[in-house]
């Protein structure tokens, strides 16, 4: 690596390091504010305080790590620009997409770690925040804490179950309906008292009808028990929440809209969420790019607190695009992938434009 390009990403990282740092403190600070009730109505010693933003802080580094590479690129070359260094790099015949052509691949490197990061350990930790918020800040054991009522779930091969309440410490389901459907038709259903989950890995049905529907016929069995081998869920499929999109990796979410395919049912909304799971993470080559035109040409004189300005409106703009771009996604006035890139579509071309200026 050249002399030149160490500089270059020397400076680039130490801005990038100070925006991370700055912006994960000021996370941590709101968050803490809220929460000081519920720390001290509990008497959370501080170890365990610690260990739960230590699981936050994968949430918070992928949510805003675009917003500091954005900074990082603006500050960096802004400052080099007041000081005259950017002026003499280019007296000496450095172009604008030379002198940004280290940071780029810097944010091309920072974009495929938060993709990792998404994928392989944000999931995990977001779970094991809330587990600590709720088991051992709260006190709410694991089964009252997966308890619930009102269940609705999306199983294999076209399977729905929906129940008044799922208790978690016997693994079993009350007032609890399953049926199986060939979209657009069902092929058989139960409906039945109460549902609990053997430890041969069988579920055991009480009190309740099965139906089965062919050729517009439907023929009744009544029983007082029912054990069936056929059926893949189990407790814990029951005992998580609603599929969070913000927090569910890649696979879970393309799982999911299969499921929900299978079952006759609109995946826009997932085949949306997954997409914008593989988008985000590049954004942040974007705001690089953005970044340095910004930096070289747009904020004159190294301005810190107009560069900072600029970058969290550009932040916020850029946040707008993927929600309209999401909700567009979801209502189905674009294709699930179109409104997913929106947002990178639309600040990619913007940074070409601003790059284009400051290159000529």
């Amino acid at each position: 690596m050249r002399l030149l390009d160490r500089y270059l990403l020397g400076q680039f990282l130490a801005w990038l390091f100070a925006s991370l740092l700055a912006l994960v403190m000021l996370f941590i600070v709101i968050d803490l504010i809220e929460r000081l009730d519920t720390f001290v109505d509990y008497k959370t010693p501080f170890p365990v305080i610690a260990r739960y933003y230590g699981y936050g802080l994968t949430t918070i580094l992928t949510q805003i790590l675009p917003l500091s590479m954005l900074l990082g690129a603006i500050l960096s070359l802004g400052q080099l620009k007041k000081t005259n260094e950017l002026t003499a790099m280019q007296s000496a015949g450095q172009s604008p997409w030379r002198l940004a052509r280290p940071l780029l691949l810097a944010g091309l490197l920072l974009s495929a770690a938060q993709y990792v990061l998404n994928e392989r350990y944000a999931p995990y930790h977001y779970v094991e925040n809330k587990r600590i918020l709720m088991e051992e800040i709260k006190k709410i054991s694991t089964a009252d804490r997966e308890s619930q009522a009102n269940v609705r779930l999306i199983g294999g091969a076209g399977r729905f179950w929906v129940s008044q309440f799922y208790d978690a410490r016997n693994a079993a389901l009350r007032s609890v309906t399953l049926q199986a459907l060939a979209a657009p038709t069902i092929r058989w259903r139960i409906d039945a008292d109460r549902a609990s989950y053997q430890p041969d890995g069988t579920w055991r049905f009480e009190r309740g009808y099965l139906r089965v529907f062919q050729d517009s016929t439907e023929y009744t069995m009544p029983f007082k028990e029912y054990v069936t081998t056929v059926l893949s869920e189990e407790p814990a499929d029951f005992a998580r929440r609603n599929l969070d999109p913000f927090h569910a990796g890649m696979a879970e979410l393309l799982r999911f809209a299969r499921r929900v395919k299978e079952s006759g049912g609109e995946t826009q909304k997932h085949m949306t969420n997954f997409h914008l799971r593989a988008s985000y993470p590049l954004s942040g080559v974007i705001m690089v790019l953005l970044g340095a035109g910004l930096g070289m040409r747009v904020i004159r004189g190294g301005n810190l607190a107009l560069g900072i300005g600029v970058s969290l409106a550009i932040g916020f703009a850029f946040f707008g695009l993927i929600r309209v771009g999401q909700a567009l996604g979801y209502n189905g006035t674009l294709p699930p992938a179109a409104a997913a890139w929106l947002g990178n579509v639309v600040f990619f071309l913007l940074a070409i434009f601003l790059f284009r200026r400051v290159a000529h």
